[in-house]
């Protein structure tokens, strides 16, 4: 069980995320949750910062709020895809009623495979996360 939990630790801080949330107090949630279990973590409130971030940092997962993805342009995150193919995308969706919500079609929505509704629970976020990373 030890050599397990070890294995699992050493796992996560091998694995660098980064979270790219316009809203501080998620961003900052999201980043000690990870933080706590032995992921490295960058944070940036816009798309245009985390491409900048991602160039020096080499993320294994990026995270991304919806809004993000609409409002400043998802063109800046397929850039950063482009630049690594096989980077793992987690979108995060807000709580909004069924006429507000974003289309699945959105064609920013189709580079992610793996979407997280807020509010969610650490669990969730982990094993979102884990299965992201895992090929």
């Amino acid at each position: 069980m030890i050599k397990e939990h070890s294995l699992l630790l050493l796992t996560y801080s091998m694995s660098k995320i980064l979270i790219i949330e316009d809203d501080v107090q998620v961003r900052d949630s999201v980043s000690l949750s990870l933080e706590s279990v032995g992921y490295e973590v960058m944070e940036a409130a816009t798309c245009q910062e985390g491409l900048q971030s991602h160039k020096q940092f080499g993320a294994s997962v990026i995270i991304s709020d919806v809004v993000s993805l609409e409002h400043e342009g998802g063109a800046l995150l397929r850039q950063i895809c482009q630049q690594s193919s096989d980077l793992p995308l987690i979108t995060l969706m807000g709580t909004l009623s069924d006429d507000n919500a974003p289309s699945c079609s959105h064609p920013d929505m189709s580079l992610s495979a793996h979407t997280l509704q807020k509010p969610f629970t650490l669990d969730e976020l982990l094993a979102t996360v884990q299965s992201a990373l895992t090929p």
